[in-house]
Order: structure tokens, then C-alpha cells, then sequence
């Protein structure tokens, strides 16, 4: 988080020093000037867009007085000048215009190294978990499969996705051989492939763990193509009259990239963490937190559930341990067997969420 933070706070204010220009209408608000060239940066990666060859070469002259400022210098290897019908690879896509009927199109991909590189992610899980039990693979597939699949979602990506997920199959099968070499295939498939449980998508076939049912493979496909809209021009997080414009946004994004258990979880928070009121949205990541503890008889239903950060997750429990006097919590459970009360019931929950707002968090 820090380092994204520290380069964008190093490179402030290149636009101005090359000299991008925006101008404003009522109906688009603020957009780039006709004229000028553009920047898209993110940390210390960025690209400057111009008009011409010529115009790009002159970027070198006003770019290196501005970085030696700031002791720092262009990466030679990660640096050059390409024309837009040859594209170029930023962030994990390939930008590039392609010639059509009606004229030229600009299309946003994976690049050919992304592809490469969540490929090797998956065979590396099925080499170090050869012979492992299906649900162990399932746990480990399933982040790199989500996690790769959201970040493409806003660009052209449904054959990729559909061919990361025959790539997946194709490992997957020959796992299952090897963990039962003398077994079937059509024993296989009885004992390891299930329709989805929640009855979302129509897939008959997918790998599933016979302990558990709902622990079942993600595929790729199954994840929508969204557009990313652009913040508006100098529009803050740190704006009070902005507040409910990213409050938006923030929604959308967990949406986008959570399950739904989590989104479920996040929305009867609204988006906010209890314990120090902050979004659940950003790099922090997030634990479910069980109201009323499995250990004094709580269950895993979504009354009894709430989304936590990691930090505040910990924070919790450590005085969840030192309000309940140990660390079999004795004093939580001897009041609730003196009020005669199901500690997992709805009255349970909303007696210990009351004694909650009693932690000095």
C-alpha cells in the first residue's frame, strides 16, 4: 500500500510540467484538450500519449530535469516509443488500434504475459498439492481464478476467460488421474463433479470437494465484463461534499470483486466496519467475524455474522478474551446460563452486539 502511496506522491505534478492541458463543457465536465497530450499513470508505471513521433521524442528533454529533482531516473529496459497500431503492454493489458471496415478501433486485452503468468499460478498450485485433496486445490484455484478474472473484467477478456478455464480443466484431469490411477473416469467424474449448488450458472461439471458440497471451482466465464468509469477530474476521496459519490463507487467495487457471502455480509453494514467505522472497500483485507463465538455456541448463519478488517478482527477478539475473563470466555457464558438464554439465538445475538458497544476499541 505504502509504495503505490510514495510514488504517486514522487510524481505529482508531471502533468503540469509537460504541460497537459484539460478544458471544461457542462455537459462532459473536465476532458483532455484536443491539442494536448495526456498522461495515464499509476504508482511509478505511466504512459504519455502524443500526437506525434517527434512530439514523443521531446518527452525525454522535459522529463529528466523533473525526475532528477526527485532523484530518480527512467527505467531504459521499460522505456520507448511505440506507435498505437503496434501497441504496447501497461499494467498487465495490451493497448493497441486495430484496422476495421469502418475505420481503426482501439482494443484494451490481457496481455500476453498476464496470460502467461496466472497460467504458471495454476500449474504451480497442481505440482506443490500433486496428490492433495481436492478441497486443498479447490482453496488455492479459487483466489488466483476470482482474483485474475476481476482484474481483467473491465476490458475485452471472455476468451481468455473461457480459455483459462479449459486450461484449469485440462490440469484438473489429469490431477484427478493421478490421484486415482486405477480408478474410472466415469468413477471420477460420480465422485468429484457436481452442478453448481447455488444454481446461478447451468455448469453440471464442476470439480468438487465430496466432503463439502458448496466447496466447489470458480470459473473464470462466469464473471461479467464491466467498464471502468473514471473518477471525475480532480474529484478526492478527502472532499466532504464528495462523500456519497465514493460511498457509490466504494459499493460497486466490493460488489464487483467479492463473493456473494461477502457482499451479503458488507451490505447489512453498509459497507462499513463496526468496529472502526471506516469502508470495508480498499487494500486492507477482511475476516468474517462470528458475533456470538462458535465456542459459547454460536453458528455460521448470516445473523450471527459480520464483516470485519483483519486488524479490527484481532482487536476484537483480544478483548473479547479480556471482557469474557479467559480464554474459554467464562464470564460471557455464565451470563447468558443465568439469563436462561440461547446464546446463538436472535435474542443471544442482539444481547452481545449490546455489550459490544460497551468495548473500548
Amino acid at each position: 500500500m505504502i509504495s503505490p502511496l510514495l510514488a504517486n506522491i514522487a510524481l505529482h505534478g508531471m502533468e503540469k510540467e509537460l504541460g497537459v492541458q484539460y478544458q471544461f463543457s457542462k455537459k462532459q465536465g473536465y476532458y483532455l484538450k484536443e491539442t494536448s497530450i495526456g498522461v495515464v499513470k499509476y504508482a511509478d508505471d505511466f504512459v504519455i500519449l502524443c500526437k506525434t513521433k517527434e512530439e514523443a521524442e521531446t518527452m525525454y528533454e522535459k522529463l529528466n530535469p523533473y525526475l532528477d529533482k526527485r532523484g530518480l531516473k527512467l527505467a531504459e529496459d521499460k522505456t520507448k516509443i511505440t506507435h498505437i497500431s503496434r501497441g504496447f503492454d501497461f499494467l498487465g493489458f495490451n493497448i493497441r488500434q486495430y484496422k476495421k471496415n469502418n475505420g481503426m478501433s482501439l482494443l484494451i486485452k490481457p496481455s500476453k504475459a498476464s496470460i502467461k503468468k496466472v497460467k504458471e499460478s495454476i500449474k504451480t498450485v497442481f505440482q506443490q498439492y500433486r496428490g492433495r485433496p481436492v478441497g486443498e486445490i479447490i482453496a488455492k484455484l479459487n483466489p488466483i481464478i476470482r482474483g485474475t478474472g476481476n482484474y481483467w473484467s473491465s476490458v475485452i477478456s471472455k476468451d481468455i476467460y473461457s480459455k483459462i478455464d479449459y486450461y484449469a480443466w485440462l490440469k484438473i484431469r489429469k490431477y484427478l488421474k493421478v490421484l486415482h490411477p486405477k480408478k474410472s473416469w466415469k468413477w471420477r467424474i460420480k465422485r468429484y463433479f457436481k452442478p453448481d449448488f447455488t444454481g446461478i450458472s447451468k455448469d453440471k461439471w464442476l470439480l468438487t470437494d465430496p466432503n463439502n458440497n458448496s466447496n466447489q471451482i470458480f470459473k473464470m466465464q462466469w464473471i461479467p465484463i464491466i467498464r471502468h468509469a473514471v473518477i471525475k477530474y480532480k474529484n478526492s476521496p478527502d472532499d466532504p461534499s464528495l462523500k456519497e459519490y465514493f460511498n457509490k463507487r466504494d459499493e460497486k467495487e466490493f460488489n464487483r470483486f467479492n463473493i456473494l457471502s461477502k457482499r451479503k455480509l458488507a451490505k447489512k453494514s453498509k459497507y462499513k466496519c463496526r468496529i472502526c467505522n471506516q469502508p470495508l472497500v480498499g487494500e486492507e483485507s477482511l475476516q468474517i467475524n462470528h458475533i456470538v463465538p462458535r465456542l459459547i455456541g454460536g453458528n455460521d448463519k448470516y445473523d450471527n455474522l459480520e464483516l470485519l478488517h483483519t486488524s479490527c478482527h484481532m482487536q476484537h477478539h483480544q478483548l473479547l478474551k479480556k471482557y469474557g475473563e479467559g480464554k474459554e470466555l467464562p464470564k460471557i457464558q455464565k451470563y447468558f446460563k443465568e439469563m436462561g438464554i440461547d446464546p446463538s439465538s436472535k435474542e443471544g445475538i442482539r444481547l452481545i452486539k449490546k455489550q459490544f458497544k460497551k468495548f473500548k476499541y
